[in-house]
């Protein structure tokens, strides 16, 4: 079975009655220092990057002046931060629902407030093909391909032949591009985006978010997710190929995802 993730509505966004009048959202966490307490921390601190926090942690570090918090304010906040803002988890999800709609939307907001998106050991900036496209057959897999199939972005990436290889890992099966004679390799993987890194900052010590954090923002956009490695030779190490990571959209239905190529200068 090819895998992939069912992910729970609890994070959808939720359609009301009066959503079309409702009035904007005020962005209360933009440029602010945010400490979270009782509440899904990976999940939480990628929404608050992606809205323009200027710091989220987990511990009670100075300058907070933002305490997002589970059902109950924390005492030990409350007398820390006696000026702070309290503010409960619950709130920042129509707020991220206003301004993300996908994953697509995520990664564009993150760079737009300063990270810089790429596989941390890459060197240069990478390609992105940011995509939305219906649902084929019912099945994210059977859509995937046929994104790999028609993409004029995958046809114009995957230029080169497929070298000759010494090593081929079980999991690559081949992928011939129609209308060439190039064939790469695929290999299915849920965390295909584990080893992106959104990094800001300069220096030793720069702020970054793992690939896990950032898909701990699957549950939010998708209602089921995959990811792909696209790559020029049949194992994880090839210097050419794409990071894929893509999933249902929990509000079109259509499959949206971002395709993000490793850089060799």
């Amino acid at each position: 079975m090819l895998p992939d993730r069912e992910h729970p509505a609890d994070w959808h966004f939720k359609t009301t009655n009066n959503a079309s009048s409702a009035a904007p959202i005020a962005n209360f966490v933009h440029d602010r220092t945010i400490y979270v307490a009782d509440a899904p921390y990976d999940t939480y601190r990628s929404m608050l990057y992606a809205l323009g926090a200027k710091g989220v942690s987990n511990k009670m570090m100075a300058n907070v002046d933002t305490i997002i918090h589970g059902a109950a304010v924390p005492k030990a906040a409350r007398t820390k931060y006696p000026n702070g803002v309290f503010i409960k988890a619950q709130t920042v999800l129509p707020l991220f629902h206003q301004e993300v709609a996908s994953f697509s939307d995520f990664v564009r907001a993150l760079i737009k407030h300063g990270f810089r998106v790429r596989n941390p050991s890459d060197e240069g900036d990478p390609e992105f093909d940011h995509f939305s496209v219906p649902l084929v057959d019912g099945s994210l897999h059977a859509t995937l391909l046929h994104y790999l199939g028609t993409s004029p972005f995958i046809r114009g990436f995957s230029l080169n032949d497929s070298p000759e290889h010494d090593r081929r890992e079980e999991a690559y099966v081949p992928f011939p591009i129609p209308d060439t004679t190039r064939t790469w390799w695929i290999r299915w993987d849920t965390g295909a985006w584990d080893r992106v890194y959104a990094q800001r900052g300069e220096g030793d010590y720069p702020l970054e978010i793992k690939g896990p954090q950032l898909l701990a923002i699957a549950p939010v956009v998708w209602t089921r997710s995959t990811g792909l490695y696209f790559h020029r030779a049949p194992h994880i190490d090839s210097v050419d190929g794409l990071f894929i990571q893509a999933g249902i959209n929990a509000r079109t239905g259509q499959v949206d995802g971002v395709a993000i190529s490793r850089v060799w200068t």
